[in-house]
């Protein structure tokens, strides 16, 4: 089962212990920025209190991608997955908080909406037949958020036009001949 919630941005920081003073609630959040985006500071989003810091900056090991919608919402990518604690796995995707079970079934049933996501046509279009390519390739390739470009991938699986990979291969699309 999936629960969706609000992202909460409180404010834009230069530092984590100010970015601290904003944070209450389940999925309240500060971006820390140093001239470029450094690190989101959230309250987990399950209610278990623990502030998550997630590094944006590449430079300080492997980081995620932040993504600054039309709106200024903001989306993250990939999941954050927390292997010790509550152990939640969630996504970011334009300011709303996708709370997951143990796996992401329930994704593709999210109620968010599509401004800005690149068109059926224009995803189908990149997929090659006889080679299968992933979900994130495929937006790095179209400029799009790759929560919005799994979404379609996986509407073009159900109508018949590409296959989804299996186990490892999960996320990875070729078109049917």
């Amino acid at each position: 089962m999936m629960n969706e919630k609000k992202l909460n941005l409180r404010a834009v920081v230069s530092s984590r212990s100010e970015a601290s003073n904003y944070l209450k609630s389940p999925g309240d959040a500060a971006l820390v920025t140093r001239g470029l985006p450094r690190l989101l500071l959230l309250v987990c989003p399950c209610g278990c209190g623990e502030q998550l810091p997630i590094n944006l900056d590449d430079r300080a090991g492997p980081a995620w991608r932040l993504y600054r919608g039309r709106n200024d919402s903001l989306t993250l990518y990939p999941s954050v997955w927390r292997e010790s604690g509550c152990e939640s796995h969630f996504i970011i995707w334009r300011d709303q908080i996708l709370l997951f079970g143990r796996y992401e079934e329930d994704f593709d049933d999210s109620s968010l909406g599509e401004e800005g996501v690149p068109a059926s046509e224009a995803v189908l279009a990149q997929i090659p037949a006889g080679e299968t390519v992933s979900f994130f390739d495929l937006a790095e390739a179209l400029g799009a958020v790759p929560w919005d470009v799994l979404r379609i991938c996986r509407k073009l699986a159900r109508s018949g036009h590409v296959r989804e990979g299996k186990g490892k291969q999960r996320g990875h699309f070729t078109r049917n001949s």
